[in-house]
């Protein structure tokens, strides 16, 4: 059956619903949005505050931004947004996440609903969530209530707290510890933290919190929290040293014979004094990992973790290449995950091709994914098996050992064509000769005839001279390459100094993509990581526990010059200043923290460190 307008016949009606089938899900693709609310917390005191996010999700890069009803009983501020993009299978899906600050201002129990967005002419609406404020805020510790006093008795107008989620690990088991700066009087410009040394110790940071309120003593206090995440790697007692925060608080106003005095000027002009604080050290017990029913290949591993493996190939020729990619993935350490031992395999050459790991965080806790590659060569044909791997770990909340395995893999090995499973060099019986009749080998001759010199002899002609230097050029370089990654080999310093710049430029282009408002706090993390790996590599130090102090005296020590120091030290403080306790900062700072970092990474590449 076919279409047909006036005397001109279109399409058929099977091409028609063939078109429309195809149409249909695309349309569909294009309006599949989602709206997704939630609180950071479901209950708040009355001078506290929550956290809403508002995740606008779909396959159009094009996400509109929604809609915030009236909401009467609460005050809201926009904090920002991120975005995610991804494509999967060559589908692309993107989503939005928007930030905003609830300040409640009566107490009750109250429905954020009606947050909607439009596209294309429709509105989708997110889900229903409650928030409910109490009168009073939440309850202190009676410990932090202390802390909060002074020798006195007076309410402190701010003070440090360290405190760790477990006092009495295992070895290489994560410890969070979080640093919280409590302050209730108003304060300006950014604080400089000194942070802790924790010497023992495998150290990540894991990010500040977004700053919250809470009641202690019936005062209210701003609480900016930052997270580490430690690992140790000895037994026993160990310390984490004091951490210190130096910040321009307002000053408690005095009596003035200053007739303007009583109108606060010294306040409206921002005349502080500089605080200090400083968090007390905390002491962790280390455990050794059990002796008991340990595995014999034990390697260390210590978290939750699954394994997997795969094939790239279900079919392959005699002695051609099967690549065994091995994911193990789980929280921990990902960083120090072992190889899982392979079998010795008769029908296999094994070789490690490489190994790479993709480092997260969920939930505060540390941890990601470790690929392994190995390939496998087969040496007989026919249906091969790769047998399940095994990999043994220590589940510290369990205290027991845990072994997962991967599941056999089949291979299927053909013979190419000619192949002969017998030795390649046939046996020849004594007595028997070659003669002139042979297919497969030429005859020797008995008589060479008249032998004579024809053209010109190859060896003199500097096309044949040419030709055979090439190799032999080519060899020379091989050996000066090796001899040179032999030399960066021997020597780790060097070779990190070498590739201090490369790296640099690398998290300097990363840096660049965030040098936005939006990302103030991503774009400073990365500009602090940038250079103080730099350092570090340059001059083949830790890059752990670097400190504006510790930077200028290891610069000084190494005979930089002066306003080169002065330099570095300053970046690294207006970092600080920014990742700790945000600002009011410009586009125009972030461009010129930019360009000071880059120039800064230049001249240290001028300068010749003793």
């Amino acid at each position: 059956m076919s279409v047909r307008i006036g005397n001109k016949k279109l399409f058929g009606l099977p091409t028609l619903l063939l078109v429309a089938m195809l149409v249909a899900p695309t349309a569909q693709a294009q309006d599949d949005i989602t709206v997704s609310v939630t609180l950071d917390r479901n209950s708040i005191g009355l001078d506290e505050q929550a956290l809403l996010q508002v995740e606008v999700s779909g396959s159009s890069q094009d996400l509109p931004k929604p809609h915030i009803p009236s909401l009467p009983a609460f005050e809201i501020y926009s904090q920002g947004r991120s975005s995610n993009i991804s494509i999967v299978n060559g589908v692309v899906s993107s989503s939005v996440t928007y930030r905003y600050l609830v300040i409640p201002r009566k107490p009750g129990e109250f429905p954020i609903d009606q947050i909607a967005v439009v596209h294309n002419n429709k509105r989708y609406k997110g889900n229903v969530v409650t928030l409910k404020v109490l009168n009073r805020g939440s309850s202190a510790a009676d410990d932090l209530n202390e802390r909060a006093v002074g020798a006195e008795g007076e309410s402190k107008d701010y003070f440090l707290e360290a405190v760790v989620d477990n006092k009495n690990p295992f070895v290489n088991e994560q410890v969070t510890l979080t640093l919280k700066f409590y302050i209730a009087v108003q304060y300006y410009g950014s604080a400089e933290l000194t942070e802790p040394t924790t010497t023992g110790f495998w150290n990540e940071v894991l990010g500040n919190k977004a700053p919250y309120y809470q009641r202690i003593n019936n005062r209210r206090y701003k609480v900016i929290e930052r997270k580490y995440a430690l690992f140790p790697t000895q037994t026993g007692e160990l310390t984490i040293g004091r951490a210190t925060i130096r910040a321009t608080v307002a000053g408690k106003r005095k009596r003035s014979r200053d007739p303007f005095g009583a109108f606060g000027f010294d306040d409206f002009f921002g005349r502080g004094v500089e605080a200090r604080a400083s968090s007390r050290p905390l002491r962790v017990n280390v455990r050794p990992i059990p002796q008991e029913n340990r595995p014999p290949d034990f390697t260390g591993t210590i978290g939750r973790f699954n394994i997997s493996a795969k094939a790239n190939k279900q079919q392959v020729e005699l002695n051609q290449p099967v690549t065994l990619t091995i994911r193990i993935s789980g929280t921990g350490n990902i960083k120090s995950v072992a190889e899982p031992a392979l079998p010795e395999l008769d029908e296999f050459r094994i070789y490690r091709a490489s190994s790479s790991e993709e480092v997260s965080q969920q939930n505060d806790k540390l941890g990601g994914a470790k690929l392994f590659e190995e390939v496998f060569i087969p040496r007989v044909p026919g249906d091969l098996e790769i047998p399940g791997l095994s990999f043994n770990y220590f589940d510290p909340e369990q205290e027991r050992f845990r072994v997962v395995s991967t599941k056999p893999i089949r291979i299927r090995v053909t013979a190419p064509e000619g192949y002969n499973s017998d030795s390649p060099v046939p046996y020849l019986p004594p007595g028997m000769t070659i003669d002139s009749r042979a297919h497969d080998i030429r005859h020797i001759k008995a008589d060479l005839g008249k032998m004579q010199p024809v053209g010109r002899m190859p060896l003199l002609t500097i096309g044949f001279l040419l030709f055979n230097a090439v190799p032999i050029l080519a060899l020379i370089g091989s050996i000066m390459i090796r001899r040179r990654r032999e030399k960066l080999a021997a020597n780790t310093g060097l070779a990190r100094a070498r590739g201090a710049a490369k790296i640099a430029r690398k998290r300097m282009a990363q840096a660049r993509a965030l040098a936005r408002v939006e990302t103030l706090g991503e774009f400073y993390a990365e500009i602090y990581r940038a250079l103080t790996s730099y350092i570090a590599d340059k001059l083949d130090i830790s890059p752990h526990g670097l400190t504006t102090d510790s930077i200028r005296r290891i610069l000084n020590q190494r005979s930089t010059p002066e306003g080169l120091t002065d330099a570095v030290t300053g970046i690294i403080t207006t970092c600080d200043y920014a990742r700790f306790a945000p600002t009011s900062l410009s586009q125009s700072d972030i461009d010129q923290t930019l360009k000071d970092c880059e120039k800064v990474i230049v001249r240290m590449e001028e300068v010749r460190f003793g």
